[in-house]
């Protein structure tokens, strides 16, 4: 449990197990505790990092301002502080921005990333699409985009305890500070295919059951880029590692088998 310090912000992190580092970047409505379930099953063979965003859980900014744009560097001053050198990053939504942002910019540092519940930082054809996704989906309240109606119906305990976590954020989807998203549609796709080419595996995982899902976005992007790895996974709404973790760590432990096999 470690502060890291700079000009901008402080972030705290957790590390998990020992192993091929393993970062995992939480949601809008999340932050570090978010990975209850996936720090036990992976810290097993990885050593699992875990951070607050600036402006999540125990993660501040030091201006008052949120803005994706911090977290990228948020990422580096981690990945330094643990003495990192090279890892594979998961990320859920939100999470992905930074992700997306940092391993195109520092590919020798990012072994792969799974990016889950978004594709807002890909840009060109993509980012337009996506907007055309969103604006589908604008009428939804919080709850209902990132949790299943179901779920909330059969699991009140997990719903509250989702929620209740959230309510440790200062930004964030019903938190009182608003967040900026410079990072929306920032990643080209050219730069994801280089970075593939330069020996970085790219996931990129689409919901079958997540509401904030375009399927045409997603049908474009494997057009667009077919270096990389656009995987449906049926069933799945947009807050999948929380409402069915043993489908989401079954999902990230086939593809982590292929970039760190036994």
């Amino acid at each position: 449990m470690v502060n890291v310090h700079t000009d901008e912000f402080d972030v705290y992190y957790e590390s998990h197990g020992e192993g091929p580092a393993l970062v995992l970047l939480h949601g809008g409505g999340g932050n570090h505790a978010a990975w209850w379930q996936q720090i036990p099953h992976f810290s097993a063979k990885y050593r699992v990092l875990t951070l607050d965003l600036p402006g999540f859980g125990l993660s501040k900014v030091n201006n008052g301002v949120y803005d994706t744009a911090l977290h990228p560097a948020a990422i580096e001053a981690v990945l330094d502080d643990a003495g990192v050198e090279r890892a594979f990053m998961v990320s859920q939504s939100l999470g992905g921005y930074g992700l997306l942002k940092y391993a195109t910019t520092h590919p020798s540092r990012v072994a792969g990333v799974i990016v889950t519940s978004t594709l807002g930082p890909i840009g060109d054809e993509i980012s337009e699409l996506n907007k055309i996704g969103r604006q589908a989906v604008s009428h939804l309240s919080v709850a209902d985009f990132l949790l299943t109606k179901e779920f909330r119906e059969k699991q009140p305990e997990k719903v509250g305890l989702f929620f209740q976590l959230g309510s440790f954020n200062e930004t964030g989807p019903g938190r009182p500070i608003r967040m900026k998203n410079a990072l929306i549609g920032s990643v080209a796709v050219q730069e994801l295919r280089e970075a593939i080419e330069a020996g970085m595996h790219v996931t990129i995982l689409e919901g079958g059951a997540d509401v904030m899902v375009y399927p045409p976005a997603y049908a474009r992007l494997r057009e667009l880029l077919p270096e990389a790895n656009v995987q449906l996974v049926e069933g799945a709404p947009h807050s999948d590692y929380w409402e069915n973790p043993d489908r989401f760590n079954s999902v990230v432990d086939e593809i982590l088998d292929r970039v760190y096999p036994a």
